[in-house]
C-alpha cells in the first residue's frame, strides 16, 4: 500500500557506486597534477640557473604598471560618477554568466480567463528546466510560462528547484491575470546535491484537489532517483443528468536519464510500473477510484517504456511525438489504462513555444528544453459502454 511520506534524508554513503568511481578518478587526477607540478618546478629551476643576470633595468619595464594604474583610476572614476553599473557585470564561470543572461523575450498577454469548454478539460505535463527564482525573475520567461499553463486545466510540473521560489512567483503572475489557480508542491526529492521538487498547478474554477490526497511515494530501497508525487483531483461541474464529476489520480514522475536504458539493472521504467499499479490499487481500496494517470518526463520513447509500457491496456496518449524543444526526441508521456480511464476524448497536442509566441529557438530553450504535452478528457465520468479512450487519436492545438 502506498503511504504518506515526509522526505527522507539520505547520507552521501547512500549514493550508488558511481560516486565512489568518480572519487577514485579525481584522486588519480590529483596525483597526475602533482607530478606535472613537480616537473614544471624543476624546469623553472633549470631555466633560472641559466638566465643571465641583467646589468640594468630598462625604463620600458615601468610602462606596463603605470598604464595599469591609470586604467584602474579611470574605471574608479567612472564608477564614482555613476557612469558604470557594477551590478551589471557578471563575474564567474561561463555557465553561471550564461544562466543570468536576459532572455529578451517580450512579455506576452494571458489568454482570456473564460472560454474553456464546458464538456471537456485538459491536463498536461511540463518539464521546466531548472525552474528557480532567478529564472522566474525574467519577465519574458515568466509571462510565457504563465500563458502556457493558464491554457490547460491542470498541469504536472517537473524540474522545480528545491526552494520552489519559481512556483511562488509563477502563482503571483497567474493570480495577477485575474484567474483562480491553486498549486501543490512536493518536498525536495533526489540524492545528494541533485534535488528537485514536483508541482501541480490547476484552474480552481474548474478543478479541485481532493483533501489530504497529495503525497510522495515511499522508496525505502532507493530504486528511484526522484520519488514521484501523487495527488487526486475532481472536476467542479457537479452531477448533471446522472453524470458524476470526473475524479482521477495523477502520478507526477521524472526518471533519471542515466537509469532508463534496457541494459541498466536499475531501469526506472521497471520501477514505475510497480508505482502505477500500487497507487491505483491504493486509490481503489481507499475510495473506489480507478482512474490513475502517470505523466511526466520519462526520458524514453514508447519502446523504452519497458515494463511500464507492458501493463495490460496502458497506453501513452502522445505516443512517440517529439516532445523536446529541438523536436528531435520523445521524452514526455501521459499514460492511462484505456479500459478504465474512458474519459479521454482522443485529443492530445504539444505547445510549440517558438510558433505560439514568435520567439527564437534559443529563447525557447531558455524557457525550457521540453514542450508542454497535453491531453483532453471529459469533465464527467464516462460509463463503460460509452468510452472513447480506445478510439482514434487526434492531435490538436492549444
Amino acid at each position: 500500500m502506498v503511504k504518506f511520506l515526509k522526505r527522507k534524508r539520505r547520507s552521501s554513503s547512500s549514493k550508488k557506486g558511481d560516486a565512489t568511481g568518480r572519487g577514485g578518478g579525481d584522486s588519480a587526477k590529483g596525483k597526475d597534477t602533482a607530478r606535472d607540478g613537480n616537473s614544471n618546478e624543476a624546469a623553472a629551476s633549470t631555466k633560472s640557473t641559466h638566465r643571465p643576470a641583467k646589468t640594468h633595468i630598462p625604463l620600458t619595464r615601468y610602462i606596463g604598471p603605470l598604464v595599469s594604474v591609470a586604467g584602474l583610476l579611470f574605471v574608479l572614476g567612472m564608477v564614482v560618477t555613476g557612469r558604470v553599473d557594477l551590478s551589471a557585470i557578471h563575474i564567474g564561470s561561463g555557465a553561471t554568466a550564461a544562466a543570468s543572461v536576459a532572455s529578451a523575450i517580450q512579455p506576452v498577454s494571458m489568454p482570456a480567463a473564460t472560454g474553456k469548454p464546458s464538456e471537456t478539460m485538459s491536463l498536461a505535463t511540463f518539464s521546466i528546466q531548472g525552474f528557480d527564482s532567478a529564472k522566474a525573475q525574467d519577465a519574458g520567461i515568466l509571462s510565457v510560462l504563465a500563458s502556457v499553463i493558464s491554457r490547460v486545466d491542470i498541469v504536472a510540473i517537473q524540474g522545480v528547484s528545491k526552494d520552489a521560489g519559481g512556483i511562488a512567483m509563477l502563482m503571483e503572475k497567474l493570480d495577477a491575470s485575474g484567474g483562480q489557480f491553486g498549486s501543490q508542491v512536493s518536498p525536495p526529492v533526489g540524492r545528494g546535491d541533485d534535488m528537485q521538487c514536483f508541482a501541480f498547478i490547476w484552474d480552481q474554477s474548474r478543478i479541485q484537489l481532493a483533501a489530504d490526497s497529495a503525497f510522495v511515494v515511499q522508496d525505502p530501497t532507493d530504486r528511484m532517483h526522484f520519488e514521484p508525487m501523487v495527488a487526486s483531483f475532481e472536476t467542479r461541474f457537479g452531477t448533471v443528468g446522472g453524470r458524476s464529476p470526473f475524479r482521477f489520480t495523477l502520478i507526477n514522475a521524472h526518471a533519471n536519464p542515466s537509469h532508463v536504458s534496457d541494459a541498466s539493472a536499475t531501469n526506472e521504467m521497471n520501477v514505475l510500473d510497480d508505482v502505477f499499479q500500487s497507487v491505483r490499487q491504493y486509490g481503489y481500496q481507499k475510495n473506489g477510484e480507478e482512474d490513475c494517470i502517470l505523466l511526466g518526463n520519462l526520458g524514453v520513447n514508447t519502446q523504452g517504456l519497458d515494463e511500464l509500457g507492458k501493463i495490460p491496456n496502458v497506453v501513452s496518449l502522445g505516443g512517440d511525438c517529439l516532445t523536446d524543444t529541438l523536436q528531435t526526441r520523445t521524452f514526455d508521456h501521459i499514460l492511462i489504462d484505456q479500459t478504465t480511464t474512458r474519459e479521454y476524448t482522443g485529443r492530445f497536442g504539444l505547445v510549440d513555444l517558438q510558433r505560439e509566441f514568435g520567439i527564437t529557438q534559443e529563447q525557447a530553450l531558455m524557457v525550457s528544453d521540453h514542450l508542454m504535452l497535453w491531453a483532453e478528457f471529459s469533465v464527467y465520468e464516462v460509463p463503460a459502454h460509452n468510452g472513447v479512450a480506445s478510439g482514434v487519436r487526434t492531435r490538436g492545438r492549444y
